[in-house]
């Protein structure tokens, strides 16, 4: 059984079997950007959980500060739809 390692090799000798030398950097070039973009969209997702996070974590303290109870039905509500719609339990 061929491991991950073996498989990329195998596919992008594949594809670079009969490239010349211009075409091969031409490729790699590509594949750099393809995986700076890519270096680029994790990091922005990671924000994005993490400003995700700190919202939940707000909601959650204001459920416990001393708020009268339509204020935290309503943060109840809001709590429970983000969690919702971000995919969040």
């Amino acid at each position: 059984m061929l491991d991950e390692n073996e498989l990329l090799f195998d596919e992008l000798y594949e594809k670079t079997k009969d490239c010349g030398r211009i075409q091969f950097i031409r490729l790699l070039i590509k594949k750099e950007r393809e995986n700076q973009e890519l270096k680029k969209e994790l990091s922005n997702n990671r924000q994005i959980k993490s400003q995700q996070k700190e919202f939940i974590e707000w909601l959650e303290d204001m459920l416990v500060s001393e708020l009268d109870i339509f204020t935290v039905v309503r943060v109840s509500d809001v709590l429970s739809k983000y969690k919702e719609i971000i995919g969040t339990k």
